[in-house]
């Protein structure tokens, strides 16, 4: 008789177990949902205060262009649409390229506090260095691509069509269509010295592999950077070079991580 009610204390006990496991589960998804809306929230902001201020933004994607015409003068006076609602398709371009890139810090912010509780005390302080370089390569990519390669491409552009004799008429779109796309398109390039050395640290690829591949590297490195260019040779042999440089630089980083990794791992082992 003296059974009974202690079986049911264990039940109780096995069902108090699992809850907070459920429980646990939907805090988890919970969060993830808030991070998702918070960051889209985010960029959402950045396109209301790039459509508030979208005179200047709009003046400043011109400067590729201005740039490239004061090299190579042409017969291009001004970008111009040809459909009835052209207009809106620069104005939402050009609002999403200020959304991303204003909003970005914060959709970092965001997800870093979601995937932090997971994290051991030393894994947290690496967070925010990799959070700030993930912003950072980016907004390096988007730079480089709007004072380096679009000038040069569209520079290139025009004096080729010079030499063909060929007039020359742009559509509003398709400038700044190529702005938005080689801008966001760079600044995640610019992205994967970060995915390298992930791979590198847990163990997927080794430093040696990476050195090994080395000529692998340069044929993707240059299928990238003619997808991300205007196609012309200039442009795409200066975003290449710096992608290269950005795989060695990865290497060397990925490298030193791995020993302080492979040591640390030696230490607690020895410490047991």
């Amino acid at each position: 008789m003296m059974d009974e009610p202690h079986n049911g204390e264990e039940l109780t006990d096995d069902s108090s177990q699992q809850e907070p496991s459920t429980m646990g589960l939907l805090d988890h998804l919970e969060e993830l949902r808030w991070a998702v809306l918070k960051s889209i929230s985010a960029v959402i902001a950045g396109v209301v205060i790039t459509a508030f201020f979208f005179p200047s933004f709009f003046a400043a994607l011109r400067y590729p262009l201005d740039r490239a015409v004061k090299n190579e003068p042409s017969e291009l006076v001004a970008l111009t649409t040809t459909t009835v609602m052209g207009v809106f398709s620069v104005i939402i371009q050009v609002c999403m390229i200020g959304g991303i890139a204003l909003g970005l810090p914060f959709v970092l912010y965001h997800f870093s506090r979601f995937v932090a509780p997971g994290l051991t005390e030393k894994e947290k302080r690496v967070l925010v260095p990799a959070c700030a370089a993930t912003f950072v390569l980016f907004v390096l990519g988007c730079l480089f691509s709007y004072f380096m390669v679009l000038p040069v491409g569209l520079e290139m552009t025009l004096l080729l069509n010079k030499q063909l004799d060929l007039g020359i008429i742009w559509t509003a779109q398709s400038y700044y269509s190529l702005v938005v796309w080689m801008m966001v398109g760079a600044g995640l390039a610019f992205e994967f010295p970060l995915v390298l050395i992930l791979l590198q640290y847990i163990g997927v690829v080794t430093p040696q592999q990476l050195r090994e591949h080395w000529r692998v590297a340069i044929v993707l490195v240059v299928v990238a950077s003619a997808f991300l260019t205007p196609a012309d040779p200039i442009s795409t042999i200066m975003l290449g070079v710096v992608l290269f440089l950005f795989y060695l630089g990865s290497i060397y980083i990925g490298a030193r991580l791995v020993r302080k990794r492979d040591a640390d791992i030696d230490a607690y082992l020895d410490g047991e």
